[in-house]
């Protein structure tokens, strides 16, 4: 544990929360994914990969840190996040990774809220956040710095809207994080030897997006992953809406469409935008998934009973059957503004996608690296930069996320080798 930094000039606080033992860690790595994997639909091929080990305690910190929402002319707010420090006796450089969570079915399923049992709503979050204990198992429980963003509207901050795929919002949220981790760290005589960044699913597309952020603001960053990444949620909704899968697709899929129109609404300022998108006979409880305006699991579970697993299109307004309407409307047009991947990186970036992901379909998980392909390829077919992507092989989407972690954490032990 180490002493606290000085609050003023970071303006944020860490607090400290508790030491996690290598030997919960290592049971995190192994029982616990073992359950987050029981529901699973591995197709052929799929091999899991072996269990990973912690050698060290982690140290696990409340952060809360001051920030703004772009998109509301920098208005200044509060958020959450975590920081989990491996225990290492008079450490004085550590690599830093910033991981960048999932889709949370509730607002306390974040980083902050990880290694703790109970929370404020009295409803059960600790499964629903397993991703961040497998990454601060894996990652933390060897040497490295966690860092992880709550998100606006979540954790800390769940009294507010949630910013879910607003790209600016979601961006400012990690990187005001990294600032804060950054200066605390060094007010505790410890330096970030390497800056790596990580995520799963709508995390995924949160860690291009931090990757422009940084690589804008001239932070270096050695290497990023993502697994199962929306990389441009206009295509991928669109092909999902469109050209759906009925033997594959999840059945929770109108869940994006609620978290995306509702967040566009608050934070882009579009009264009604929900309501020009949504069936009448749909919007309030697609409302109440945004609002989480439900008691418990059981309820939603009887909310999503009510809303039944028709297709994806059937929950739209007539006019959103042409998919040149989709494109054009103002819904269409702010998820095409969310996508993080169109820009030539300057940092090597792998990006795994499963065969039997329910989520995402392959042409999304590819698209971000034959876009970098348009922009780096030379007249001899050579990509000096290029995105890796790696396909995972009978894998859904948790099984993508459970196999990319670990490969992408060999890599990057690789690359602080050089």
């Amino acid at each position: 544990m180490i002493a606290p930094a000085a609050a003023a000039p970071e303006r944020a606080a860490f607090t400290f929360l508790k030491t996690v033992p290598k030997s919960d860690l290592n049971r995190i790595l192994n029982e616990e994914r073992s359950l987050f994997s029981v529901n699973t639909a591995a197709g052929p091929g799929y091999s899991a990969p072996d269990i990973s080990i912690a050698l060290n305690d982690v140290d696990i910190y409340l952060v809360e840190y001051a920030s703004q929402v772009p998109e509301q002319g920098n208005r200044s707010v509060t958020a959450t996040g975590l920081l989990a420090l491996p225990v290492i006796p008079k450490a004085k450089q550590l690599p830093l990774i910033s991981y960048q969570h999932g889709t949370v079915f509730g607002k306390y399923e974040v980083p902050s809220y990880a290694f703790q049992e109970t929370n404020p709503s009295g409803f059960p979050h600790y499964a629903g956040a397993y991703e961040t204990r497998y990454m601060v198992s894996l990652f933390a429980g060897n040497g490295y710095a966690v860092m992880a963003a709550d998100y606006f509207g979540l954790g800390g901050g769940a009294d507010r809207p949630e910013a879910y795929f607003v790209k600016a919002s979601s961006q400012q949220a990690s990187y005001d994080l990294y600032k804060s981790v950054q200066t605390h760290l060094a007010a505790n005589d410890i330096q970030i030897s390497h800056t790596f960044l990580g995520g799963w699913s709508q995390g995924g597309l949160n860690t291009t997006g931090l990757l422009q952020k940084l690589e804008a603001e001239n932070v270096v960053v050695s290497g990023s992953f993502t697994a199962s990444s929306p990389s441009d949620p206009f295509a991928a909704l669109n092909g999902l809406i469109y050209h759906p899968r009925p033997e594959l697709d999840a059945p929770w899929l109108n869940t994006i469409v609620s978290l995306t129109v509702f967040s566009f609404e608050n934070y882009y300022g579009e009264p009604d935008l929900a309501k020009s998108v949504v069936r009448p006979d749909f919007y309030q409880d697609m409302q109440r998934i945004y609002s989480r305006s439900y008691a418990g699991p059981e309820e939603l579970g009887a909310l999503f009973g009510r809303l039944g697993t028709r297709p994806l299109l059937d929950y739209f307004q007539d006019q959103y059957r042409d998919p040149a309407y989709f494109a054009s409307s103002r819904y269409g047009r702010l998820l095409a503004a969310a996508e993080t991947y169109r820009q030539q990186f300057k940092s090597p970036l792998q990006m795994f996608y499963g065969t039997h992901d329910e989520v995402i379909k392959e042409a999304i998980g590819t698209l971000p690296a034959q876009y970098q392909n348009v922009l780096t390829v030379d007249r001899k077919g050579a990509d000096p930069q290029g995105i890796e992507t790696i396909k995972v092989q009978g894998a859904d989407h948790r099984l993508t996320f459970v196999t990319a972690a670990p490969t992408a954490k060999a890599w990057m032990d690789h690359l602080r080798e050089k």
